[in-house]
């Protein structure tokens, strides 16, 4: 749906990882679904404007690997740092760090406001957490963009095709259970029916 011309090996490919990592970590996959397809419309080459964010989910390379112990991971990466940022381009690895930094940002939304539900813990991904004014996990206009657009995933292909095989079921069901009609009374030739016409001679016309 965000990306149309995405082939569909590279697509079994993420569904596959999403369906691990979600059973993994105990969130919805059509949550990083959306996700994902607000932050590059599922384009696993992007890297942001200022350099810092890589992949799919637009993980921040200067947390990840080497790039850790870089004075400048964006303007003077070492060779390392370089060889993790291009691991975070592969379609895949970059949504197991997704779920990796879901994970720590609902354990980080429990510790500091008392609740992991998704707007909060959504919030923290997009960066939106500031430990200086000391603002954790409050929702702002983007993460409800994201949480809308899930609700929509969701309505589109869990409970509409649920709906759709439940009322089919129904149906399936009714015409099983429907009594069958009564069949009319076989017909059966008389005995004593009218003489057959016969022509002179006595032959059947």
């Amino acid at each position: 749906m965000s990306r149309p011309a995405m082939p569909i090996a590279e697509a079994r490919r993420y569904a596959h990882v999403l369906a691990e990592e979600a059973e993994a970590h105990a969130f919805d996959p059509l949550t990083v679904v959306a996700i994902v397809h607000f932050e590059t419309r599922w384009r696993p080459s992007l890297v942001s404007p200022d350099g810092e964010d890589y992949g799919l989910g637009q993980v921040r390379a200067r947390f990840w690997g080497a790039c850790r112990d870089d004075e400048d991971p964006v303007h003077h990466p070492s060779e390392a740092c370089l060889a993790t940022k291009a691991s975070l381009l592969d379609g895949a690895a970059n949504l197991r760090h997704v779920a990796t930094i879901i994970t720590a940002n609902r354990e980080l939304c429990k510790a500091k406001v008392g609740s992991a539900w998704l707007p909060k813990w959504l919030a923290g991904y997009e960066g939106m957490n500031s430990p200086s004014r000391d603002r954790w996990c409050a929702p702002g206009p983007k993460t409800w963009q994201v949480v809308g657009y899930r609700q929509q995933l969701v309505a589109e292909l869990v409970t509409k095709p649920a709906l759709a095989a439940a009322a089919k079921a129904k149906a399936a069901a009714a015409k099983v259970a429907a009594p069958k009609p009564a069949r009319p009374p076989a017909r059966t030739a008389k005995k004593d029916g009218p003489p057959t016409a016969r022509r002179p001679g006595g032959s059947a016309p």
